[in-house]
């Protein structure tokens, strides 16, 4: 309530600012989100209807099985999320588990660790675009990438699920346009969802840099919380944090998501007992593990000067 009140007060008393936020976030939406995720959306709910995963998974199900303990359809979600981008390893986990597709316990295992920012956002808009720094997209790769992976590694507790698909009914011959039509429309609806979000959470950070945009590193931290779009931008134009600081805070904000990809999350969970909860504990833990491993990175460049290194300041 306070938040939809700040935001009413925010379109009434600074219309230009809030009309500046509104179209920044439904560019994003649209120039980002829209041509990238609803051909996914659509298509991966095409799969999933048509029992096709096994198809794609052949080849990293039996990894995904002994480092995990997944299903082959649970290595379907484990490999979109990790290519795709927030949030898809939410929608895809939350689509599995209203079909009976997984098991719930295995859709709330994965949530833990397959929603992550997709390597394109990572390499392109964060390390090339915003800080200038394409020497370190390996390492940021590997370190975005490795700490969900370790940090389910360590909570697996040795589980093994089991395999709920169900014999293939459909062929791609029998495929019906009723069939496609309901996997637009769904994906329609998640994808206008996402623009909603970010609009709002657009608007919410813009709110915040005015508020206490005077004290610049609490600007930073909590607009890159929120939002991490936003956050990154913040990070590339202040000049108080050195190069390093900065791209360990970046790969902070980018492996947590921002309280925006939470609330995307959570839109995506109606109607399944998959807890935003605990996917919010995972994702700061796995945050922390991330700038930990950066900062030992960083670390390491002082004894191997050979190792790319962020440019002094």
């Amino acid at each position: 309530m306070t938040v939809c009140l700040l935001l009413l007060g925010f379109l009434l008393l600074n219309p230009v600012q809030a009309r500046v936020a509104s179209a920044d976030g439904l560019l994003l939406w649209f120039h980002t989100l829209l041509p990238v995720l609803l051909p996914f959306f659509i298509l991966s709910r095409l799969l999933i209807a048509l029992d096709g995963v096994s198809g794609v998974t052949q080849f990293i199900t039996p990894l995904a099985r002994g480092l995990f303990g997944l299903s082959p359809n649970g290595a379907f979600c484990l490999l979109a999320g990790f290519l795709c981008g927030y949030p898809v390893g939410a929608k895809l986990s939350a689509d599995l588990v209203r079909e009976g597709r997984i098991s719930q316990e295995e859709g709330a295992y994965l949530l833990t660790f397959t929603n992550n920012a997709s390597p394109a956002f990572l390499t392109g808009y964060c390390l090339i675009e915003t800080l200038g720094m394409p020497e370190l997209i390996p390492v940021s790769l590997f370190l975005v990438y490795g700490s969900p992976l370790l940090y389910a590694r360590l909570t697996r507790r040795d589980r093994i699920f089991p395999d709920l698909s169900i014999e293939k009914k459909t062929s791609g011959s029998q495929i019906s346009f009723k069939i496609v039509d309901a996997c637009i429309m769904d994906g329609l609806e998640n994808i206008l969802k996402l623009g909603g979000y970010l609009i709002l959470f657009s608007m919410l950070a813009k709110l915040l840099l005015l508020l206490i945009g005077s004290l610049p590193l609490c600007s930073c931290v909590a607009v890159g919380l929120l939002e991490i779009t936003n956050g990154l931008s913040i990070i590339a134009h202040t000049s108080f944090l050195t190069k390093r600081a900065a791209w360990v805070l970046s790969l902070f904000f980018v492996s947590f998501g921002g309280l925006s990809g939470a609330a995307q999350t959570e839109s995506m969970l109606l109607g399944t007992p998959l807890s935003v909860p605990d996917y919010l504990k995972a994702k700061a833990c796995t945050a922390l593990l991330t700038a930990c491993l950066a900062l030992l990175y960083l670390g390491l460049t002082d004894l191997l000067p050979a190792l790319p290194l962020p440019a002094a300041p």
